[in-house]
């Protein structure tokens, strides 16, 4: 349940994926990649997702905190193509309402139960190669078609 969330240490307790991790790490070795993520207004949020990508070899990535509720896309420069790796389809939509701005929904075995998000998508089953050259080839095809 959502409300779940709320609660001090659950982002600290979530079981990182680490095929997505590791081709995080793969594509910041080629493109200027950030975390945008959601912190609700509670003492904690901000803590405890910070120390999450601490504790998994993450902290060297830059993160922009979103108030929860808020668009991502209105904390970061609109002046080029920008991607949004997420799981949650209302970020996905709100972020390509630009039309420069292109959405890949990350299918966690949890999400997507409505079927709502027919962009790009990368899975949790996937390896980190597969991700990582999945999400490049979305990337340079929508720059060289952007051009």
């Amino acid at each position: 349940p959502a409300e779940e969330t709320f609660k001090p240490m659950f982002f600290l307790t979530r079981e990182p994926d680490m095929a997505l991790i590791d081709a995080v790490r793969m594509l910041a070795g080629e493109y200027d990649v950030r975390f945008l993520t959601a912190v609700y207004p509670l003492e904690h949020s901000r803590r405890e997702k910070a120390a999450w990508l601490k504790n998994n070899g993450l902290s060297h990535i830059p993160v922009i905190y979103v108030p929860y509720g808020e668009d991502k896309s209105d904390y970061i420069e609109n002046d080029g193509v920008s991607f949004l790796v997420d799981d949650y389809t209302k970020n996905l939509m709100e972020w390509t309402e630009n039309p420069s701005h292109y959405g890949i929904k990350y299918l966690n075995g949890f999400n997507h139960t409505k079927g709502t998000w027919n962009g790009f998508m990368i899975s949790h089953k996937m390896s980190a190669y597969a991700i990582s050259e999945t999400i490049k080839g979305i990337v340079d095809r929508m720059v060289s078609h952007a051009a």
